[in-house]
């Protein structure tokens, strides 16, 4: 094998790789990137077994072939060289890369070793829209639940449901939670399904896609399979194992019975939570809010017994003043996906799970628990 390529567009390659390779393994083969060259094109791939990535750039080829090299070791030479030529050739077990006056000798193993990644399982096939799918995965992600002992909840459940006319689009829904919030966004599709279909991203897989999302205004083929989804773009794809399992019944979690509104400026508020939680406990990072008709008073306290207190005006329909504390990191994210102008907030007492929302849009709600402050 032996090809030549521009440090930039080399450099991007591996970029993408990286955080995929695993940097403590039981198996060497995890820790290198597959590099193949064919037809003028260089294919640089890289897996951990559940998830796997493939790129693809265009190359000066001389000698067609493939081999394995540690993919961090690779990265961080390319990142080091000039924005020259890079030459790469095959010698025995290693593999020589100059550049200008830069040598550099690494050692291979064979591609043979490297573990087969999926191809596109199944024919349910769509398109998504770029921004569409960076939306959704943004009002959700931050809700996947941490514990490894609640593995389907480590990710994003994906429902997607055809229409009963099948003439008509379709609709996609993500969820997530980690049982102290919930977090649910459902949006229309442009296209008619076959068929409905869900599964449950890993939460490393939805870090992978949103890098691969903003790299450009692309938009991805996504493919769903019984054990596999893989995104598709021109010259890169992702393919990621499910997770296996049955996500809960998020409706369940949806209460019922907050008739008890309270509407407020969601920047203003965001700002305020953010303010007074400096002195909040940095472990429960609560705070109070203690609410009246009109307005709204913001109070954490510190281990040390230092208090911050700020108001702020709110619409609030409630017949009795109440208080209820919240984690301000919970409230805060939930603050931040919001679209609009105004957050609303429907209570059913100071116990009960809360239900959030933008006023202006139906696509999105979030159920927050309240806890003892």
């Amino acid at each position: 094998m032996e090809f030549f390529i521009d440090r930039d567009p080399f450099l991007k390659v591996l970029a993408r790789i990286q955080t995929v390779v695993e940097r403590r393994n039981t198996m060497p083969i995890l820790g290198n990137a597959l590099l193949e060259v064919a037809e003028g094109r260089l294919t640089v791939s890289a897996t951990d077994l559940e998830v796997s990535v493939r790129t693809v750039t265009e190359v000066e080829a001389v000698v067609d072939g493939a081999l394995t090299v540690g993919a961090r070791v690779l990265f961080d030479v390319v990142k080091e060289l000039p924005p020259k030529a890079i030459r790469l050739r095959k010698e025995g077990e290693r593999l020589l890369l100059t550049c200008d006056r830069a040598r550099f000798d690494l050692a291979t193993l064979p591609a043979a070793q490297f573990p087969g990644i999926p191809g596109p399982e199944g024919e349910f096939r769509l398109m998504m829209a770029r921004g569409q799918f960076v939306t959704m995965l943004e009002k959700t992600q931050f809700a996947m639940s941490t514990d490894e002992t609640r593995y389907v909840l480590n990710g994003i459940f994906v429902q997607v449901t055809a229409s009963d006319d099948p003439e008509q689009p379709g609709r996609i829904r993500m969820v997530a939670t980690d049982t102290h919030r919930m977090a649910m966004v459902e949006q229309p599709l442009e296209f008619p399904l076959p068929e409905s279909r869900e599964v449950i991203l890993p939460k490393k897989t939805v870090y992978e896609i949103r890098k691969l999302l903003e790299e450009d205004d692309q938009d991805p083929e996504l493919i769903l399979g019984s054990g596999h989804v893989q995104v598709i773009k021109p010259d890169f794809s992702l393919v990621s194992k499910v997770v296996q399992g049955r996500f809960p019944d998020w409706r369940r979690v949806v209460p019922t019975g907050n008739t008890v509104r309270l509407t407020t400026a969601r920047e203003a508020f965001h700002q305020v939570v953010k303010r007074i939680s400096t002195l909040s406990h940095e472990k429960t990072l609560g705070v109070r809010l203690m609410i009246e008709e009109n307005r709204m008073r913001i109070v954490s306290v510190s281990p040390d017994q230092e208090e911050a207190e700020e108001e702020m005006a709110i619409t609030f329909d409630g017949a009795e003043p109440m208080t209820i504390g919240f984690n301000a990191r919970y409230l805060r994210e939930i603050l931040t996906v919001l679209s609009g102008e105004t957050a609303q907030f429907s209570f059913k007492d100071d116990e009960s799970p809360v239900l959030v929302y933008d006023p202006e849009r139906g696509d999105a709600l979030f159920v927050l628990m309240p806890m003892r402050v």
